[in-house]
């Protein structure tokens, strides 16, 4: 699941207009049997593209081009949805992950840190991981983006400022 901040402050070249292309790096190399879904977060939370196999390129990138940046940070809310989306299209054996791609300016609303990093936690038991990547530079909350990494069992990455950082990620290449 490809969990994005489509926050007001994303909208600066080196977040949202970075993150679509270096995305789009990415979307080229799945396979059929890859499965992508795409859930955003601003103001709210939403699923802007349902699990989508990765030979359906054209659609997948098509969802990501659509993205604008605008509204607050509802960060808690995108996160619970991504998990019910990973869990709903879960794959034995296979990579169960979320890409979460913020510029760090993630607030987890009323549940607070701590509860946010239980629920990681106990969605790593479950088999889904998750991986971070702040793009931008500025307000990164790097400590926040490490904790929700290390908890989920994944990497983080930030900083990211062009597209080679971001093909240098572990869990991407």
């Amino acid at each position: 699941v490809f969990l994005i901040d489509v926050s007001g402050s994303m909208n600066d070249p080196n977040k949202l207009p970075l993150l679509k292309s270096a995305f789009g790096l990415l979307v080229n190399e799945l396979r059929p049997r890859d499965h992508v879904a795409i859930v955003v977060y601003a103001g709210a939370a939403g699923l802007v593209l349902e699990s989508t196999p990765g030979n359906r390129k054209e659609t997948i990138m098509q969802a990501i081009d659509n993205l604008q940046a605008g509204g607050s940070t509802a960060g808690g809310a995108g996160l619970k949805l991504a998990y019910e989306e990973a869990e709903e299209n879960f794959v034995t054996g296979g990579n169960n992950r979320i890409i979460l791609a913020t510029d760090g300016d993630f607030n987890v609303g009323e549940s607070g840190n701590g509860a946010m990093e239980r629920l990681v936690e106990e969605k790593r038991k479950a088999g889904v991981s998750i991986t971070v990547l702040g793009f931008g530079m500025g307000n990164i909350k790097d400590d926040k983006m490490e904790i929700i990494a290390d908890k989920g069992n994944g990497n983080y990455s930030g900083g990211i400022q062009e597209e080679t950082t971001f093909l240098n990620v572990p869990c991407l290449t």
